[in-house]
């Protein structure tokens, strides 16, 4: 079972939210093309990274170390990007307006689909809760009067 994070977004024109689904585990597509996964899902500053990244483990790899640690580095690249590229996708989306509507586990993408419009499709969406009109409280009691003291001294230093 996979764990599905539903982002909702309400267009300009229309009633019904722009909603998609984000699976939310490891990608073996990451792990295997991590570029071309980046690339595919827009994630143009992350690919950008990546490239010069590569680009530098090659140089360093060159000089310092040839062999199988800059491959072993690569690896380990391809593994960040195969973790954290479900999340890289989510910040796109709030960037762009959506938010998180909710989680949803299911086996796959069109179960979880038809898990959660069969819960919240036919719901409208709430409200903004507006605040009660402010009650105007009445004015504090008087401050009871106050010495000369101050820390203990008078302030005529006596």
């Amino acid at each position: 079972m996979a764990s599905y994070v539903v982002m909702e977004r309400m267009p300009v024109s229309g009633t019904r939210p722009e909603t998609v689904f984000v699976r939310d585990e490891f990608s073996f597509l990451a792990l295997v093309f991590p570029l071309v996964w980046l690339l595919w899902y827009r994630l143009w500053f992350a690919a950008l990274m990546l490239f010069l990244l590569s680009g530098a483990l090659g140089l360093v790899g060159e000089f310092l170390a040839p062999g199988a640690a800059i491959g072993f580095a690569g690896i380990v690249v391809s593994f960040f990007v195969a973790l954290e590229g479900p999340s890289w996708r989510l910040a796109r989306y709030r960037r762009d307006g959506y938010v998180d509507a909710g989680t949803i586990v299911a086996p796959g993408l069109e179960e979880a689909e038809l898990r959660w419009f069969a819960g919240h499709g036919a719901q409208k969406p709430a409200e903004p809760v507006r605040p009660a009109a402010l009650k105007a409280d009445p004015a504090p009691p008087p401050l009871p009067p106050q010495s000369d003291m101050l820390f203990g001294f008078n302030e005529t230093g006596r």
